[in-house]
């Protein structure tokens, strides 16, 4: 059985699909209209009010596509910012590190974990036992 591939962008981008069909048939109408005004008689306004909301989705459409490109140039710039951010985080905690010391309680306000070394076990010099003679 094979899987579906789903992808999240897939209905989004049918759907600007479909706007743009559905903008061109609403232009084709009007140029339509607009070219056989004198034998309609009647679609002045309706061809006027079209006329104005195709006006607005061209607006609207523009705005998006700026909006996009703003968006994608948003996202790079965070991208950078937070790659910054990182490199500095860990320069930072390494320096207190440095500074406090590797097992100080200090390090806690950094988000950094003290090192805690185990104590060692002691370890008892084992007698050897003698095996007995036992028949």
């Amino acid at each position: 059985m094979a899987k579906k591939e789903t992808d999240p962008d897939k209905k989004t981008r049918s759907k600007i699909l479909r706007q743009k069909e559905k903008f061109q048939v609403w232009r084709d109408v009007a140029t339509a209209t607009a070219a056989n005004a004198p034998e309609l008689t009647g679609t002045e306004a309706r061809l006027t009010a079209l006329q104005g909301v195709l006006t607005e989705v061209d607006k609207i459409l523009g705005e998006r596509a700026a909006f996009q490109a703003n968006k994608q140039m948003t996202s790079q710039r965070l991208k950078v910012l937070v790659s910054q951010g990182d490199k500095l985080t860990a320069v930072l905690r390494f320096m207190a590190k440095q500074h406090y010391g590797h097992g100080s309680d200090k390090l806690v306000e950094f988000g950094v974990q003290p090192l805690r070394s185990r104590p060692k076990p002691t370890v008892e010099p084992s007698t050897p036992t003698t095996p007995s003679n036992t028949k």
